[in-house]
């Protein structure tokens, strides 16, 4: 637990570098088998313009052409909040072998008031990877209630 809390931490630390920047407050890292940190994904939905531009697609975004798909088997992403469905399936398609993340996407939706129903897919990403062809190891949320006071102090 010790490793994921770290890893989790610095997510958090890319999340608020994101909000800082103006941004939606998500953030994540990848890190290899050894626990390298190889790759940082931030938020930038608002200063792209770009719907899409969620964290977890930004990273992926990095990872072309870079990475045998072996490898990334066996790296994970450490995710401020979990991964929505697009960001789940594309983790999927990357060949990352396993998400860990923070905090719940209903722990972030009741911290941050979230109630339009535009912004709210309700699928878990565990539920969702378990349709693919390979498996894709979800763990969390791991920092549930630590997760939603930072996001708390933030928001406010």
């Amino acid at each position: 637990m010790d490793r994921e809390r770290h890893y989790l931490l610095k997510a958090m630390e890319i999340a608020k570098r994101s909000m800082e920047k103006g941004n939606l407050p998500f953030g994540c890292l990848l890190a290899d088998g050894n626990g390298l940190i190889i790759e940082e994904g931030e938020n930038t939905v608002i200063t792209n313009k770009d719907n899409i531009a969620h964290c977890e697609i930004n990273l992926v975004h990095q990872l072309a052409g870079k990475y045998e798909w072996e490898y990334l088997n066996n790296c994970t992403v450490y995710a401020s909040t979990e991964p929505c469905p697009m960001c789940s399936g594309a983790i999927f398609w990357s060949g990352i072998g396993k998400i860990v993340f923070a905090l719940s996407k209903e722990g972030y939706h009741e911290t941050a008031g979230t109630h339009n129903p535009a912004y709210i897919f309700d699928m878990k990403s565990g539920v969702l990877l378990e349709h693919g062809g390979r498996k894709v190891k979800v763990i969390g949320p791991l920092m549930e209630q630590e997760a939603k006071k930072m996001y708390a102090q933030w928001l406010t």
